[in-house]
């Protein structure tokens, strides 16, 4: 049994996987063994009436388990991470205040990287500079960043513009380069961070995603963008999400029902697996190998015991988990 240690700090368990990973199966079920509280870090259930093609939690879920940042505003509004670090900053501090263990359930990694590293956010946009940037062709903007920016080039895809733009025009006005200003420092102080990764077998992971996108459709999401899109519409972030913009696309006539369904379902692998690759530039994170959902029931038992060894060094009292 852990003792009080005057210098410890509070624990945060942070749970990061691609989508249908189970992270919030995993956060369900630390939060009953070890007096939790989630915190949703997704960048799309933030807006309400956006629930079946989002995947929230059901309204029981969040009877038996507080639940935070979801339905934070109407799908017609924009919501960016500076929002969602005034938001969560301020909920941290009200989990904490009530002796509970803040789980965040990760699926948009850079508003974590925001939240725990910080964001050097560069030069503000130049208008003249993009202007001019605006006609010059991606490859030539991506062999203009090899030689005044090597790293940043190798990482920014040739035909990306837009990112290839930034990272010239951090070159040109800002103090330090985008590869620079990308580095991880060390995660902030007020907190013990506890970094949890799910990973598959990448063809279960695959299969999962299908059968999510599938239940997704079969609960109502085509219904949803419809009721969406008559009333208040969408924001540009809300109805370029993925799924949200092949159901308009097939409501415009562009495309068929089974063409929306094989898109969708090919856009979320591909967001499962950019996803992936930059949660694992995350240092220090405790990657859990899985290849069924019992071992991750039976990660939640461990994961909280450590919890509460966490919070008697720092003071709130909670009782022994009895491992099996």
């Amino acid at each position: 049994m852990a003792d009080f240690n005057p210098h410890a700090k509070y624990p945060a368990l942070v749970i990061l996987a691609p989508t249908a990973s189970g992270k919030s199966r995993l956060a369900m079920a630390v939060a009953r063994r070890a007096g939790g509280e989630i915190l949703s870090v997704d960048a799309l259930k933030v807006y309400r009436g956006m629930d079946a093609g989002t995947a929230k939690p059901s309204a029981a879920e969040r009877v038996e388990i507080p639940h935070h940042g979801i339905d934070l505003v109407d799908a017609h509004e924009e919501f960016s991470v500076t929002q969602f670090l005034d938001y969560a900053e301020a909920t941290l501090a009200e989990i904490r205040s009530r002796g509970r263990v803040p789980i965040l359930d990760v699926t948009a990694p850079f508003y974590l990287k925001a939240l725990v590293y910080g964001v050097d956010r560069g030069p503000a946009p130049n208008a003249d500079f993009r202007a001019e940037m605006q006609h010059v062709p991606a490859h030539d903007l991506h062999a203009r960043l090899a030689v005044l920016d090597p790293e940043s080039a190798r990482r920014i895809g040739p035909a990306d513009h837009k990112r290839l733009v930034r990272a010239l025009e951090i070159a040109r006005f800002g103090g330090k380069l985008a590869s620079e200003a990308a580095r991880w420092g060390e995660p902030r102080g007020d907190y013990r961070w506890l970094f949890t990764g799910i990973r598959w077998p990448r063809e279960l992971l695959y299969q999962r995603v299908r059968e999510r996108a599938l239940k997704m459709f079969e609960a109502g999401w085509i219904d949803e963008v419809k009721r969406i899109a008559a009333s208040t519409g969408f924001s540009r972030t809300a109805g370029l999400a993925h799924g949200y913009r092949r159901i308009q696309e097939m409501l415009g006539g562009s495309i068929t029902l089974d063409e929306c369904v094989e898109q969708t379902v090919r856009d979320v692998k591909l967001f499962a697996r950019k996803s992936m690759t930059f949660f694992k530039g995350f240092p220090k994170v405790q990657w859990l190998d899985v290849s069924s959902e019992d071992e991750i029931d039976r990660a939640a038992m461990y994961l909280s015991h450590e919890l509460k060894e966490m919070l008697i060094e720092a003071g709130v009292k909670r009782e022994p988990v009895d491992l099996p």
